[in-house]
């Protein structure tokens, strides 16, 4: 079973490098639009709160380390303590905190999807704290919790709610495939 497990944590880390690439800039926001809060919501439904968590970790570890995985070919440490250091920190505790949520309801689509609400606002919350640090700390200059708010979060609500919505069909109907296949008894754990 830990092998299996690495092994999902590795491939999740791998989709979650895809997604990164798959950016669309905004002109007013050094924080593009990607898919990666589709996979990293799959990692957690599918593998659960700890290998969900793992597989994000996993992602990180790469950027640091140098490889380009974060968004338009991103890496380094500097990447975390920048603009979007604070999404990237977010998507772990999104990933555990969405794996925990769906653990404890019952397979259904709308709890689902609340569970991913709850888990982007968790995402939402380090991201415009990280964006808002980073604001202050190399410009020098404050920003408010309002302009962070109107900055990072409104223009990605709505595509990240199309996002979580595609996140909470293909979760259920997969992780419901693998319980009925016999391959997922209760939890990747």
């Amino acid at each position: 079973m830990l092998l299996r497990n690495m092994i999902l944590a590795s491939l999740f880390a791998a989709l979650i490098t895809i997604s990164s690439q798959i950016a669309f800039p905004l002109p007013f926001s050094p924080v593009p639009h990607t898919l990666q809060v589709l996979f990293v919501m799959l990692s957690g439904i599918l593998l659960g709160p700890r290998w969900g968590a793992v597989s994000v970790g996993l992602w990180v570890l790469l950027g640091i380390f140098g490889l380009p995985v974060f968004a338009q070919g991103k890496a380094g440490l500097t990447v975390l303590v920048g603009p979007t250091g604070g999404f990237i920190a977010g998507f772990g505790c999104c990933a555990a905190l969405v794996g925990w949520l769906t653990a404890r309801c019952s397979l259904t689509y709308s709890r689902v999807f609340i569970s991913m609400l709850i888990g982007l606002t968790a995402l939402y919350t380090f991201g415009m704290l990280g964006f808002m640090a980073s604001f202050t700390w190399f410009l020098h200059k404050t920003m408010t919790f309002q302009q962070g708010f109107l900055l990072v979060v409104m223009p990605f609500f709505p595509f990240d709610v199309l996002k979580i919505g595609l996140a909470a069909f293909l979760g259920v109907r997969v992780k419901q495939a693998l319980i009925h296949a016999g391959m997922l008894k209760d939890q990747f754990q």
